[in-house]
């Protein structure tokens, strides 16, 4: 009997095919990721370390947002007051987990922080209006989804 019809040799075709399948999917389990781990270092911690803009005006849903992550990841909120540049630099750095303030999506600093969305019910902003919104380190993609899926 030849080869072709030899079922015993089609699965070590399969078993690499399910392989490369399984390994793709265990890496998309993990996603979205934090390559700084800041998801991971807070619930290591138990401390959300929040900068607070000096003279930005409180926001209830804000707080709200704050109590549900901490509440998740087992942590409580550290707040440090300062003024805008100061903060966002921190936050850049990774001495900040988060920012609140009032931004505007055009802000200078969108190409080095990532602004989440307006928080309260007004989700449509134009792109000027300083809006009550957290400001996230570039590329912690967990961190964000898991603040900004608690501020919908």
């Amino acid at each position: 009997m030849g080869t072709k019809g030899n079922a015993f040799l089609r699965p070590a075709g399969t078993i690499v095919s399910a392989a490369i399948l399984i390994a793709g999917l265990a890496a998309c389990a993990e996603l979205p990721r934090d390559p700084e781990g800041t998801t991971e270092r807070i619930r290591r911690t138990h401390e959300i370390v929040l900068g607070d803009i000096a003279g930005a005006p409180p926001s209830p849903h804000a707080q709200r947002v704050l109590d549900r992550v901490a509440a998740r990841l087992g942590a409580h909120v550290t707040r440090v007051d300062g003024h805008g540049e100061d903060l966002l630099n921190r936050l850049e750095k990774g001495k900040v987990d988060l920012v609140y303030g009032h931004f505007a999506k055009a802000s200078p600093w969108a190409g080095k922080v990532h602004f989440g969305g307006p928080l309260g019910r007004r989700r449509s902003v134009g792109e000027e209006e300083h809006v009550p919104r957290f400001a996230f380190r570039n590329g912690e993609n967990g961190w964000i989804a898991l603040v900004e899926s608690e501020a919908r």
